[in-house]
Parts: structure tokens; C-alpha cells; sequence
């Protein structure tokens, strides 16, 4: 720990000290305060663009491919914001999008140029996602978290006694996402500084991360909390141990959880097959035909017609980034006032968001968004299943 510090004070030049902080400070910032997370995002960037245009870093040249994709997806959003009829609504969602592709790239510089950022920025992320897993864990048994959260309350479609923690998010149902977003970048920051594939500290972070995502009630998560255990997998020697150690918590979870199960799996299923009750009664404003297995449940099926839709209104560069609600009820309103159902019964859904991400793309970005996101995850997964073949060769 002293030789960071060392390192920090003599090797780090002051711009670079300050962007240091700035970075390292994002991950705990992210789960307190939205507003100095996004504050410090933006002193991040500006820092960079004086970097980049001042010293003219050349090692940015090596992913100078990756550079043109997240240019030009952004000026496909900036396109959407000039095309848009809810500019004020759109614009500083659009127009500030840059600084999250400036945040990669300070992250990038600074792995480059300083070998024991890995190292401050790895306490970072152990450190915050420690705490946000203790203060979790307080809220389950005590009721309320750090801060005085209490339990934020009821699902009464899954049971009038069900509840969910959410830790420092309050009412926020963010709790499994944020930890499920920083899991893997701390667990490949731990493979990466301790050049190991069985490590413990590893192993440790991924199955209590996997208890409070668990108890967080957050579906979508668990998914991709499953994603990313097998994905840790393939990098780790020892997968019996993972394996057990992973079957074994589920299973207890499973057993001592049986409204969180409920959820999971029945809830769940019932949604899959049209419908679900509320206290044990039907809810009639779901159809009860045979009209298939839904896409996750109807309410989700319909904010994907309604994603749709919009996008066959403004196919090019779509309505707009965060306009979903606002182009829904324009469409009610307007021409589509009377759109006939599809055979499976779909309306239109006004939300904030369609609750998936590629429709969302499609329909605040429209095609051109979508076709520059797609070829991104295919060259990220493209380069992923290359680096693994080049690992075990």
C-alpha cells in the first residue's frame, strides 16, 4: 500500500493525478450520488480531450477501431437529437452521452500508462461493492440500510408478506443491476493483477455478490449474474469448487427464500404463459386465450410492440433518446388511436422504457443505432472467443 502512494506522489503528473481520482472515486460515487458520479464523469472527459489534444498520446492508436465505433454511434444519437420533435426532453440525455465513452478511455489511458492503477482502482471496486454488500445485508436483517432505507415494500403479485431489498438505491429497484454491471470488471481486475485462475478472493466476491442479487428480487440480474458465473468459469482451474460452492448457497437460498423462489420460478413462468394472479386472484386485464409462450410476460411483450411500433413511425434515426413515453402517448393519441390488436393480443404500453435494451435502441436511435450496437457486441464477442482460443493453446 505504501508503494502506491509513492508511485501515486512521484510517477503521476498533476493533470494525471487528478483524473486518477476522478476515476477511481466513479464506482462509489455511482452507487451514493448520480449527480457527482455524472459531475465527475464530466471533469473525467474534459480532462482527457486536454490529454489527447495536448500530448497527443499515441498508444490511442490501437484501438483506434473501437474509437470510430463509439464516435459513430454518438453522432448517430446526435442525428436522432436534431430529428427529434422532443429536443428539450432529448437533449441533454443526447448531447452529454459522450462522456461515457470519454470515462473508457480514462480508464484505458491510465491502464496504459501506470501499472499499479489496476491496483488502486481493484481497492475501488472491492471496496465499494464490500460495502454496498454489507449495507444490503444490514437492510435484510434489520429493515433498514446505512442510510435509513427501510424495506422499500410489497410485491403482492408474488405474495401480500413478499419483499425486496435495495440497499443504498432506496425505492430504486437498482440494487442486483449495479453490482451485476461492476462484478465482472472487478473480477477481471482481480484475474488480471493476481495473474491466477483460481483465485480465492475471486471466488469469494462471486458467490456473496450472488446472495444479494439474489435477495434483491431483480430477475433480470440473476440472469446475468448466471452469465457471468459461467463466463468466470472458463478462466478458472478450479470450477468444482465454484460449482459446489455455487449449488450449494442457491440451493439454501431456494430453501429459506420460498417467496423469492416463488418469484424466480412460478411468478415467473406464469408471466411466460400469460398471465399471473394477484393475492391469489386472476387479474382479468391479462388475456387468458392460448396465444403461446409470451415474450418474458405480456406486459414486457407489449413495451416491445410499443417499441416497434414507434420505430416504424421514425425508422432512421427514431424518436429520439428518452422519448419512449413521450412518442407512446403522442401515438395513442394521433394516427395509431386506434390500432387494431395482433394475433397475440398486444397493445401499445406507455413506460419510461421499453425494459430492453436493443428495443430501446431501435426505437430512440432507430436502425442506424441498432446496426452500429450490434456489430460492436459481435467484434467485443468476435475478439473474446480469439482470446480464448490463443488462452488455451
Amino acid at each position: 500500500m505504501y508503494k502506491i502512494f509513492t508511485d501515486f506522489k512521484e510517477k503521476v503528473n498533476f493533470i494525471d493525478k487528478f483524473l486518477l481520482i476522478f476515476i477511481v472515486f466513479q464506482p462509489f460515487l455511482l452507487a451514493t450520488s448520480i449527480f457527482l458520479a455524472d459531475l465527475f464523469s464530466s471533469i473525467s472527459g474534459i480532462i482527457l480531450i486536454y490529454i489527447f489534444f495536448k500530448k497527443k498520446i499515441s498508444f490511442f492508436r490501437i484501438i483506434r477501431k473501437e474509437i470510430i465505433l463509439m464516435i459513430s454511434f454518438y453522432l448517430i444519437i446526435l442525428t436522432s437529437l436534431l430529428f427529434t420533435e422532443y429536443f428539450k426532453i432529448s437533449f441533454l440525455a443526447s448531447f452529454f452521452y459522450f462522456r461515457y465513452f470519454l470515462v473508457s478511455l480514462s480508464i484505458f489511458y491510465l491502464l496504459k500508462k501506470y501499472d499499479f492503477f489496476i491496483t488502486i482502482f481493484l481497492y475501488s471496486l472491492m471496496f465499494t461493492i464490500l460495502i454496498v454488500l454489507i449495507d444490503a445485508l444490514i437492510q435484510y436483517h434489520f429493515g433498514k440500510n446505512l442510510f435509513g432505507y427501510d424495506w422499500p415494500g410489497r410485491v403482492y403479485e408474488v405474495s401480500p408478506n413478499f419483499k425486496y431489498i435495495t440497499g443504498f438505491f432506496n425505492e430504486e429497484k437498482k440494487l442486483g443491476s449495479y453490482l451485476v454491471r461492476f462484478l465482472p470488471l472487478m473480477l477481471a481486475a482481480i484475474y488480471w493483477k493476481e495473474k491466477r485462475y483460481n483465485n480465492f478472493l475471486g471466488d469469494c466476491f462471486l458467490l456473496f455478490v450472488g446472495i444479494i442479487v439474489y435477495l434483491a428480487s431483480e430477475r433480470t440480474a440473476l440472469f446475468l449474474y448466471f452469465i457471468i458465473s459461467a463466463s468466470y468459469l472458463l478462466i478458472n482451474k478450479n470450477k468444482l469448487r465454484v460449482i459446489s460452492c455455487l449449488v450449494l448457497v442457491f440451493g439454501l437460498l431456494f430453501y429459506l427464500q420460498p417467496e423469492l423462489k416463488d418469484k424466480y420460478v412460478k411468478f415467473t413462468i406464469k408471466q411466460i404463459e400469460g398471465g399471473y394472479t394477484i393475492n391469489g386472484k386472476s387479474n382479468n386485464s391479462l388475456p387468458n386465450d392460448k396465444t403461446g409462450i409470451r415474450y418474458y410476460s405480456y406486459e414486457h411483450e407489449n413495451l416491445v410492440y410499443t417499441s416497434v411500433k414507434i420505430f416504424q413511425e421514425n425508422y432512421l434515426f427514431g424518436s429520439g433518446v428518452k422519448t419512449f413515453y413521450h412518442e407512446c402517448n403522442n401515438l395513442k393519441k394521433g394516427k395509431l388511436k386506434e390500432l387494431a390488436q395482433n394475433n397475440r393480443k398486444n397493445k401499445m404500453m406507455c413506460s419510461t422504457h421499453p425494459h430492453s435494451s436493443y428495443f430501446q435502441i431501435l426505437s430512440d436511435i432507430g436502425v442506424f443505432g441498432l446496426v452500429v450496437a450490434l456489430y460492436f457486441l459481435y467484434y467485443v464477442v468476435l475478439n473474446e472467443i480469439g482470446n480464448e482460443t490463443k488462452l488455451y493453446q
